[in-house]
C-alpha cells in the first residue's frame, strides 16, 4: 500500500507562504513532518499530490493498485490511524466538510460511501498553527520515535541536565556548558547536532539534524 498525502486547494492558499515551496504534507512541526509522521504510524511509503511545480522535487503517486489518500494538513494519532485502518475500500472518512481519507476512491462521495469522524483532529490549516500545535506534537512525535531504542550519553562534563528520563540523544550530538531542562516535556536532540557553550534549553523542544543552538542562545 502507498499513502498520497493531497493538499487541500483552500488549506494550501491558506498556508502561503509555506506552501510556495513544499506540499502541506512537507510541513515540519513537532520533531518530524507531516508525512514522516504517517510514515512512522503506518509504515506505508508517502508520495505527494501537490502542485505540478513541485513534483519534481516531491514525486506523486506511483502505479501501486493499493492507495491511501491522506490529506496532508492533517496529524495522525492513535486514534485516528486506527479508524483508517478500518477504511473500507471506495470510502470517504470526512470530518464535517473537511476529508481526511480515502481508501482506493472509485467514485465521488455520497451517503452510503461517507464515514464520519466524531473525535478531535490536530489540523495544520493556518501558518499560527504549526506553533500552536508544536509541544504537543513534539510530545507525540518524541514517544513516537524513542519508543523501544536507547539513548546515546551526553559527554560533556559541564552539561547539565534535568529530567534526563526525557531526554533522547542521537549519535554524533556536541555540548558544551548547556543547560538541559527537560522536566516539564521532552527534548531531542538530533544527529550531529549541536548545543554551543551556555546554551540554554528548555523543553517541549527538539533540535534537527547537524542543526545547532547559538553560544548563549535561549
Amino acid at each position: 500500500m502507498t499513502a498520497i498525502l493531497f493538499d487541500d486547494p483552500i488549506l494550501r492558499i491558506h498556508l502561503l507562504p509555506f506552501t510556495y515551496t513544499r506540499p502541506v504534507g512537507a510541513i515540519r512541526v513537532g520533531i518530524l513532518t507531516i508525512a514522516e509522521k504517517w510514515e512512522k504510524w503506518l509504515n506505508v511509503p508517502c508520495v505527494f499530490r501537490t502542485a505540478g511545480y513541485l513534483e519534481e522535487k516531491f514525486p506523486g503517486a506511483n502505479d501501486d493498485p493499493d492507495t491511501l489518500l491522506l490529506n496532508g494538513a492533517v496529524c495522525p494519532d492513535a486514534n485516528l490511524v486506527g479508524v483508517i485502518k478500518t477504511l473500507p475500500p471506495r470510502h470517504f472518512l470526512v470530518k464535517g466538510q473537511l476529508l481526511i481519507a480515502s481508501r482506493n476512491p472509485q467514485e465521488d462521495m455520497n451517503e452510503g460511501n461517507t464515514i464520519q469522524y466524531n473525535d478531535d483532529l490536530v489540523v495544520i490549516d493556518r501558518p499560527w498553527k504549526i506553533f500552536q500545535e508544536n509541544g504537543m506534537q513534539i510530545r507525540s512525535d518524541f514517544s513516537l520515535m524513542t519508543a523501544g531504542r536507547k539513548s546515546a550519553e551526553l559527554t560533556d562534563k559541564h552539561t547539565v541536565v534535568y529530567g534526563a528520563e526525557n531526554l533522547f540523544v542521537e549519535e554524533g550530538v556536541s555540548t558544551k556548558a548547556a543547560i538541559i531542562n527537560a522536566e516539564n516535556g521532552p527534548v531531542y536532540l538530533g544527529r550531529n547536532s549541536t548545543l554551543n557553550e551556555g546554551a540554554i534549553v528548555r523543553g517541549p523542544f527538539a533540535l534537527g539534524e547537524e542543526s545547532h543552538v547559538n553560544i548563549g542562545g535561549k
